[in-house]
């Protein structure tokens, strides 16, 4: 592996472990061909500047086609730029420790951990979907409103039959 780091402040800890670690920007292209992206199976892009994540993915899909690119991105419309660049795996930042925060307090609240569970299941599925449905209307502000709305009312059935389930008979 070889990562690129804009802070040398980061670059000196990381090394200190010694790992691999080199300084510069990545969303410069010189950058990413000495760090010879062009033999990676990977890359990923982990970058808190949402505007330079994107141009090293653009940068990327149009030169190195054949890498796989991970992005890190910060929120949906960040998400949806990824997309919009066929950026096949994207995380979004802090979604997963929300879903992991969302079924402990569900926990806690006295939901059996199965329960707890499936419902954060059920959230993370829907939620998913409505993202990759909504990138299709992403630039139609009605639509995305519409869409919102009803993804809303969608998740509330969802949660309503699950809970109809769970009732002892």
């Amino acid at each position: 592996a070889t990562a690129l780091e804009i802070s040398q402040v980061q670059v000196d800890f990381v090394r200190r472990f010694g790992n691999r670690i080199f300084y510069g920007d990545a969303a410069r292209p010189e950058m990413l061909r000495a760090a010879q992206v062009d033999k990676a199976e990977v890359l990923v892009i982990a970058v808190d500047d949402q505007d330079a994540s994107v141009r090293i993915a653009e940068f990327a899909r149009l030169h190195f086609p054949d890498v796989k690119v991970f992005a890190r991105v910060r929120n949906r419309q960040h998400a949806f730029r990824m997309m919009a660049l066929g950026v096949p795996y994207i995380m979004r930042e802090t979604y997963l420790s929300s879903l992991d925060m969302a079924e402990q307090v569900l926990e806690w609240l006295g939901d059996e951990p199965a329960a707890a569970r499936r419902s954060v299941a059920l959230f993370r599925a829907h939620d998913e979907a409505t993202l990759h449905d909504q990138f299709e209307i992403r630039d139609d502000d009605d639509k995305f409103l519409a869409t919102t709305r009803e993804s809303a009312a969608q998740l509330e059935s969802l949660f309503e039959a699950d809970r109809q389930d769970d009732r002892p008979l």
